[in-house]
C-alpha cells in the first residue's frame, strides 16, 4: 500500500450525501422531471456495439468445450437467447460494469468527504488507489457530492458526482471509471464527450436537493419526483467556472476539462426534444387500413 500525503478535503459546510432513492409510485401532486442519464440515453453509442460484441465472444470462448452439447441439451435457439445476452451476464465473483463503477463512486465520494480512506475489497482497490493518488497531486476541495438537481424551466433533474475547487477554481464533476486500460486497438481509454452534456445540464439547472430526492422509474424511463414541499425547500445550484471529468481506471487516473456551456447546453435541450420524440413515435403509426377507410 503506498504511503499517503494528504486526503482530498471538504469545506466545513459540505452538505450530508443524500443519494436518491427509489419509490413505487409518484405522489398525486408530484411533478416527474425527465432524469440527465435518460435524456442523454437517446443518443447513439456506436462504441457499445464492439463491446457488446466483444462480451459475446468473451462468452462463446468460455464456453467453447461444452458449445455442442449445449446445443444439443438446449436447443440452438435457447443457446443463441445466452450469448445475446452474455453482455448482461454478470461473471462468478465480479460485479457488472455499473456495479462496479457504483462501488468506485461510493468509496471516492466517502474518502473525498470524510477524509478518511475507506476499507474496500480487491476489486475496488486499484481504482481508489489511483484516485488517492490523484487527489494527494491536485488537492481538490470539496463542496458538496452526490447533489440532485432540477430545472423546473425544462421538466429535467439529475445527481451530479461533485462540486469542487482546484486551485480556487469552483468546478463541477463527474466521475467516470473504465475497468480496462486499454481498448481492442491498443488505444488507452477514456471519457466519452456525452459527458459534457451531462454536466452542461447540471450546470445549467436551477435548483439543488436539500432533501433525500425521490426517483421513479417505469418502461426504463428514469425521472426525478419533486413535490410542492420539495421545491420549497431547494436551493439555488452552486456557480461554477468549468467542468472536469475524472476518469479512473485501475492502473490511471485522469481529469479533463469539459466543456459545458451555454452552447452545449441548447444541444442537450436538443436531446430532450428527441426523447419526448421517442414518446410521440409509439403513435405516429397507426392500425392496417382495411376496406372502406382511409
Amino acid at each position: 500500500m503506498m504511503a499517503r500525503a494528504a486526503a482530498p478535503s471538504a469545506t466545513t459546510d459540505t452538505p450530508e450525501v443524500l443519494a436518491p432513492v427509489d419509490v413505487t409510485k409518484p405522489q398525486p401532486d408530484d411533478e416527474a422531471y425527465l432524469s440527465v442519464t435518460t435524456v442523454i440515453g437517446v443518443l447513439d453509442k456506436p462504441a457499445l456495439v464492439p463491446w457488446a460484441a466483444g462480451m459475446t465472444a468473451d462468452a462463446a470462448i468460455r464456453m467453447a468445450k461444452t458449445l455442442q452439447q449445449r446445443i444439443e441439451e438446449d436447443g440452438p435457439d435457447e443457446v443463441k437467447r445466452q450469448l445475446v445476452g452474455a453482455r448482461f451476464a454478470r461473471q462468478r465473483g465480479k460485479r457488472s460494469a455499473t456495479e462496479l463503477g457504483t462501488a468506485v463512486h461510493a468509496a471516492c465520494e466517502e474518502y473525498a468527504l470524510t477524509g478518511q480512506r475507506p476499507e474496500v475489497d480487491d476489486e475496488v482497490l486499484p481504482f481508489l488507489d489511483r484516485f488517492d493518488e490523484w487527489a494527494q497531486e491536485f488537492q481538490p476541495v470539496y463542496q458538496a457530492a452526490e447533489l440532485t438537481v432540477y430545472s423546473p424551466r425544462f421538466l429535467y433533474a439529475g445527481t451530479c458526482d461533485a462540486f469542487l475547487s482546484i486551485d480556487g477554481m469552483p468546478l463541477i464533476v463527474d466521475y467516470k471509471t473504465t475497468a480496462k486500460t486499454h481498448d481492442a486497438r491498443g488505444n488507452e481509454t477514456g471519457p466519452y464527450p456525452e459527458v459534457g452534456l451531462q454536466l452542461a445540464a447540471y450546470r445549467h439547472a436551477e435548483f439543488a436537493a436539500t432533501w433525500r430526492p425521490r426517483k421513479f422509474e417505469k418502461y426504463s424511463r428514469r425521472t426525478y419526483l419533486l413535490g410542492p414541499d420539495e421545491r420549497e425547500m431547494a436551493v439555488a445550484v452552486p456557480e461554477v467556472q468549468g467542468g472536469l471529468v475524472i476518469h479512473i481506471t485501475p492502473t490511471h487516473c485522469r481529469a479533463f476539462p469539459v466543456r459545458c456551456d451555454e452552447a452545449v447546453f441548447e444541444h442537450f435541450l436538443d436531446c430532450i426534444e428527441l426523447t419526448r420524440w421517442t414518446e410521440m413515435a409509439k403513435d405516429v403509426i397507426g392500425a392496417p387500413l382495411t376496406k372502406g377507410t382511409a
